[in-house]
């Protein structure tokens, strides 16, 4: 009732606050707090039939509950750490546990659709829902494809049988996909993200290889029960294809399932009082040099010279939802976010009621239920003004430096001096260590600019020391009848 809720029950996630900070070129932490409602008029609906009431009728003061903290891309967690209500304890579930119940979820999803989920299609949403991308992606990088391109037949043929001690003949495994073609695409449909090779809603031939994981699985496992379950997991995606609009939610929930999971926390609160639960971890920094948006509103030069941060966030749910996005690098400037889509399409209407924004932290907030489910911030990043101008400076003068080096002219002993003078300044600006990797990271080009600059004026020094732009000397000849024509012109004495 927490992960899908009815509408009585929407109002019991009241307000979550993601709290973005950009660490360092590869790492950006993450502090979330999720604050619920009293939960007595929910449990009161569940408990009386269980007699764990007292002889008031009431609940008692303290109930252990399985509480929703987020949905999480599916990879190991780094920096993690939970804290339940006032400090108490929190513990996360295991990832089996949370398979279970997304698997109960979906249950109980496709009931309400009119296509009850059958025991044998049941095992391989199970199997969806339990493949995580690392037992390919860690264990066999080489079989990784590289962006989004579909994972080839020989590489899955090669995981089943290197990870799931599955050895399936080529024929049958051609036959598994073409019988598993059309799911995967109306679970894409219904999903509306772009493609994961690594999904196992993508490529359901992974779930295969997680068959064998099920408990409730005979084994050992023959190829002919594979195809049984699989056959009867696809008649029921065809069932919830006829259902229209009402099985939208089931299949959409299935192919997020491919490529996240429900992080559950055990706490113990009180059900009569609201509970607030805090939870942080550390993500990739996800960086680019160019503005993925590409409409016309983003300026031409904000999109190919400012370099941005993209950062995912769930703003879907009932309650409210707050976000700020900062960084630990006092250098490091932020302009205001473009909130986009996962295809990095803008997103017309956010729904935002309030912003707070400078140049060191953006935030804002929204309690409109029309918001969208995901999106992503597409997020600025600068050095500050008195570090651009100085690098700025030092550019002009490594570039005019260069320029007058290349002229046809002798230049003095004075002239090498003052050309000397850039590019020590320039080396200074080279060899400074900045204050994070975020910071070098955006100063990256900046320094590759002066850096060949530098080498540039090194190699046209060298060549004026070897007689480059030197003119040659006259013969002595030539001389010394200039000087006897001179000497005729002044005359004897």
């Amino acid at each position: 009732m927490l992960l899908a809720p009815p509408a009585e029950y929407q109002g019991l996630r009241r307000r979550v606050v993601d709290q973005f900070t950009i660490v360092s070129a590869n790492r950006c932490q993450l502090a979330r707090s999720i604050n619920w409602g009293p939960l007595d008029g929910l449990l009161n609906s569940i408990v009386p039939g269980t007699g764990r009431l007292d002889t008031a009728g009431r609940l008692p003061p303290e109930v252990c509950l399985l509480l929703p903290i987020s949905t999480l891309p599916k990879r190991a967690l780094v920096g993690f750490d939970l804290v339940g209500p006032g400090g108490s304890d929190a513990h996360l579930m295991p990832y089996g546990t949370s398979v279970a119940i997304q698997g109960n979820l979906i249950a109980l999803l496709a009931e309400a659709a009119g296509c009850p989920l059958p025991g044998p299609a049941r095992r391989v949403v199970d199997a969806i829902s339990r493949f995580r991308p690392g037992r390919l992606s860690g264990n066999l990088p080489r079989l990784a494809p590289r962006g989004d391109r579909p994972l080839s037949f020989e590489a899955v043929r090669t995981y089943l049988d290197a990870e799931a001690d599955l050895v399936v003949p080529a024929p049958t495994l051609r036959s598994w996909q073409e019988l598993l073609e059309p799911a995967q695409t109306l679970l894409g449909r219904a999903l509306d993200e772009p493609f994961d090779p690594l999904s196992s809603a993508d490529t359901l031939l992974l779930a295969v290889g997680e068959l064998w994981r099920d408990p409730d699985v005979p084994t050992p496992l023959e190829i002919g029960h594979i195809e049984y379950y699989l056959r009867e997991f696809t008649t029921w995606i065809d069932e919830l294809s006829l259902a229209g609009a009402a099985a939208t939610p089931v299949l959409s929930t299935v192919a997020e399932y491919g490529r996240r999971w429900e992080a559950l926390a055990a706490v113990i609160v009180d059900p009569y009082r609201p509970c607030l639960i805090k939870m942080k971890e550390e993500r990739r920094t996800i960086l680019a040099r160019r503005h993925p948006v590409r409409d016309g509103q983003v300026p031409v030069r904000q999109r190919w010279l400012t370099p941005v941060a993209l950062v995912d966030i769930d703003p879907g749910g009932p309650g409210s939802y707050h976000v700020s996005i900062g960084t630990d690098d006092s250098s490091i400037e932020l302009s205001t976010p473009i909130t986009v889509d996962l295809w990095h399409r803008r997103i017309a209407r956010t729904y935002v009621e309030d912003v707070h924004g400078n140049r060191e932290v953006y935030a804002f907030y929204s309690t409109d239920a029309r918001r969208a489910a995901r999106a992503r911030l597409v997020v600025g990043l600068s050095v500050s003004p008195d570090v651009w101008r100085v690098a700025a400076a030092i550019g002009i003068l490594m570039s005019l430096t260069v320029a007058l080096s290349a002229l046809p002219f002798q230049l003095g002993a004075d002239a090498v001096a003052v050309v000397a003078v850039p590019s020590s300044f320039a080396a200074t600006v080279l060899l400074t260590r900045e204050r994070s990797s975020l910071a070098a990271w955006v100063l990256g080009p900046t320094k590759q600019a002066l850096l060949a600059l530098l080498v540039a004026l090194a190699v046209l020094s060298g060549l004026r020391a070897l007689g480059w732009h030197t003119p040659p000397d006259e013969p002595a000849s030539s001389i010394m009848s200039g000087q006897a024509q001179e000497t005729g012109r002044r005359g004897p004495g």
